[in-house]
C-alpha cells in the first residue's frame, strides 16, 4: 500500500495560493521518491494510477516540474540494460517501463521530467547489481576493509566512473527527459566505527532523506578519519597520496568533479537542452557538516565552470526566513553568495530546498511562506525543490 505523498502538502499550502494567477518561470519540484510510486503488490494499473496522481496533485498544485527517482542503490526504475530493477518494485520487470510512462503522464501535464539519478550509492547486493558484480569497487577504510552496509562505490576508480556515465548516458539516449538530476555525487559519509553503523541502522529504519545527519555523525567523520571509507584497491591509504596529487583532499575532490565534467561533456554532445543538476549539501565549505571538506563535493566549482546547469541544495540546517537568508547571502562569507558568482553570471540555476519533514516534525509548517519570501527577496535565487 502507497503512503501519502509528504511533500505534497506544501503543493496546497504555499505554492497554488502563491501563484494560481500568475505566469513565471520559477522552478518548483518535488523530489518523488521509488516508494512513492510504485509498489510489488500492486497491479500495473494500480502503479499507474499512482503515478497519475502524483503527477495531477503536482500540476494542481501549480509546480513546473518533478524530481522523479529512477536509479537507487545500484538499481533501476526502467528498462535498464545495465542493472536490475529495484525492491520496490519487486527486483523484476514490473510489467511496464515505469519512468517511459512517467515521463509521458508528465508531459501531457505541461511538466518537466528531471531523472534523479543516485550516483556512487549502491547499497544492493542483489543479483546484477554493480556492488555484486564488482565487490572490488566498493569504498575501503585505511586498513583496507571494505564497506559491507550502506555500500558506496568509489569515485576514484575510473571503472566506477566510467560504469556509472554509461549508466546514466543510457537514460539520456532512450528517453526523453528534461534534465538529469545527480544525487549522493560525493564520497561517502560513512566509517567503520560502532558509532557509524548505529547511525545507518537509524538512517534506513526511518528513511532519512539524503544530506541528513546528526551533530554526533558529523564529529565522527571529522575525527575518526582512519575509519573512513575514502580508499579502494587501486589507491589503498598505505600506498599513500596518489601521483599527482598534492593531498589526499585534493584527490577525493578531483575524482568527483572528473564524473561530473565527463557526464556533462557526454550529455552536451547528444542532447544539450538536457539540463544537469546536482542535490547539494547545504554548505558549501563552511562549519561542520559541508560539502567541500567532509565530502568532497565542489558544487561551486561545478556551477561556475559549467560542468553542470543547476545547483540544487539540501538546506536542512535552517528553519527561518532568516536562517536562510543569512545561508545564501547574509552571512558571508559563510553563504553560496560568496562563491558562485561566475555561475550567476553565466545565468545557471540556483534553486532552494527547505526543510518540509522537519519544519514538520517540530510543529513549525507555516515557517515555509517566510522562509520562501525571504528567498525571492535574493535576485539569484531560481525557485524551490
Amino acid at each position: 500500500m502507497f503512503k501519502p505523498l509528504f511533500s505534497f502538502l506544501i503543493v496546497l499550502i504555499l505554492f497554488r495560493n502563491t501563484y494560481s494567477q500568475q505566469n513565471n518561470n520559477e522552478f518548483r519540484a518535488n523530489w518523488v521518491i521509488t516508494w512513492e510510486y510504485i509498489s510489488a503488490s500492486s497491479s500495473v494499473d494500480q502503479n499507474k494510477a499512482r503515478i497519475r496522481q502524483i503527477l495531477d496533485e503536482h500540476k494542481a498544485g501549480n509546480f513546473t516540474s518533478v524530481l522523479w527517482q529512477v536509479r537507487q542503490s545500484g538499481t533501476a526504475y526502467y528498462n535498464s540494460s545495465y542493472e536490475p530493477y529495484g525492491s520496490y518494485a519487486g527486483g523484476t520487470d514490473p510489467g511496464f517501463d515505469p519512468m517511459a510512462y512517467a515521463i509521458e503522464e508528465a508531459h501531457k501535464r505541461g511538466l518537466e521530467f528531471h531523472a534523479w539519478f543516485n550516483v556512487f550509492s549502491a547499497s544492493s547486493t542483489a543479483t546484477g547489481t554493480p556492488a555484486q558484480q564488482h565487490p572490488e569497487w566498493i569504498c575501503r577504510d585505511q586498513t583496507g576493509n571494505p564497506m559491507t552496509s550502506s555500500i558506496a562505490l568509489s569515485p576514484g576508480l575510473q571503472a566506477v566512473r566510467d560504469y556509472t556515465k554509461n549508466v546514466a548516458m543510457e537514460i539520456v539516449k532512450n528517453y526523453d527527459i528534461d534534465g538529469l538530476h545527480l544525487d549522493y555525487v560525493r564520497w561517502n559519509e560513512f566509517t567503520s566505527s560502532a558509532a557509524s553503523k548505529e547511525f545507518e541502522k537509524i538512517q534506513q529504519e526511518k528513511k532519512l532523506f539524503d544530506g541528513d545527519i546528526t551533530d554526533e555523525q558529523i564529529e565522527e567523520l571529522i575525527n575518526n578519519l582512519a575509519g573512513r571509507y575514502l580508499y579502494d584497491a587501486e589507491h589503498p591509504y598505505s600506498s599513500g597520496i596518489p601521483s599527482g596529487f598534492s593531498s589526499w583532499e585534493e584527490w577525493w575532490r578531483w575524482s568527483v568533479t572528473e564524473f561530473v565534467k565527463t557526464l556533462h561533456d557526454s550529455i552536451q554532445a547528444v542532447k544539450p537542452y538536457v539540463r544537469l543538476s546536482v542535490a547539494a549539501l547545504g554548505k558549501y565549505n563552511w562549519s561542520g557538516w559541508n560539502g567541500y571538506n567532509i565530502v568532497y563535493q565542489d558544487a561551486a566549482l561545478w556551477f561556475n565552470q559549467g560542468y553542470i546547469e543547476q545547483i540544487a541544495g539540501m538546506h536542512y540546517h535552517w528553519t527561518t526566513g532568516s536562517g536562510f537568508y543569512g545561508m545564501l547571502t547574509g552571512d558571508c562569507p559563510q553563504c553560496w553568495n560568496q562563491f558562485i558568482q561566475p555561475g550567476i553570471a553565466a545565468g545557471r540555476f540556483y534553486t532552494v530546498g527547505p526543510p518540509s519533514y522537519i519544519l514538520n516534525d517540530n510543529n513549525i509548517w507555516n515557517n515555509h511562506l517566510e522562509i520562501v519570501n525571504s528567498c525571492r527577496t535574493v535576485n539569484w535565487v531560481d525557485g524551490f525543490q
